[in-house]
């Protein structure tokens, strides 16, 4: 009895701190797919992939750098809302940049680190990046209602998802 009370309240314990305690795994014996050395660190919260000459931001969405981390919580929108706050963010020339965008499927996927999952994404470069999805700006053609194609990293898989679900937003600039 007495362990199973302890294996019930260990369980609860659990569902209680949710992700907290969580942390990203990744196969050692598998090389980087996207080394801390492929991104330069521009001082200004973005990084430039050296590989792909996009620049990024080092936080999603909703979250802010401090110099050397990000903080806060990153902000969900469906689609029309999540161009929306590209279109404000590129107002408040954030990181001296007015040209930010949502990127292509192909760009989004590129920072996808294939050797990790919860969160498939380097956290040196992208730190408290959420294991969530993230919007592209590559429609779906042949379907009946209006769809975008979302990068999980979770696991770093490529979704279909409706226009009205909220996912997070990781803006890109270059190319």
């Amino acid at each position: 009895m007495k362990k199973l009370t302890w294996v019930l309240a260990g369980s609860v314990l659990a569902l209680v701190m949710g992700p907290v305690g969580a942390a990203q795994t990744c196969d050692a014996n598998k090389a980087e797919s996207t080394p801390s050395s492929r991104f330069k660190d521009n001082g200004d919260g973005t990084v430039t992939d050296t590989r792909t000459k996009l620049t990024w931001r080092h936080c999603a969405l909703g979250m802010s750098w401090n110099g050397q981390t990000c903080e806060g919580q990153s902000a969900s929108y469906d689609f029309v809302n999540a161009k929306i706050a590209i279109e404000e963010l590129n107002a408040a020339g954030d990181s001296k940049h007015s040209d930010w965008r949502l990127p292509s499927r192909q760009e989004l996927a590129s920072i996808v680190e294939a050797r990790c999952f919860k969160p498939a994404i380097n956290l040196d470069v992208f730190p408290y990046s959420p294991e969530s999805g993230f919007w592209t700006g590559t429609e779906v053609d042949g379907v009946i209602a209006p769809r975008v194609t979302v990068i999980h990293f979770i696991n770093g898989g490529a979704y279909i998802a409706n226009k009205t679900q909220a996912w997070r937003v990781r803006p890109v600039v270059g190319k």
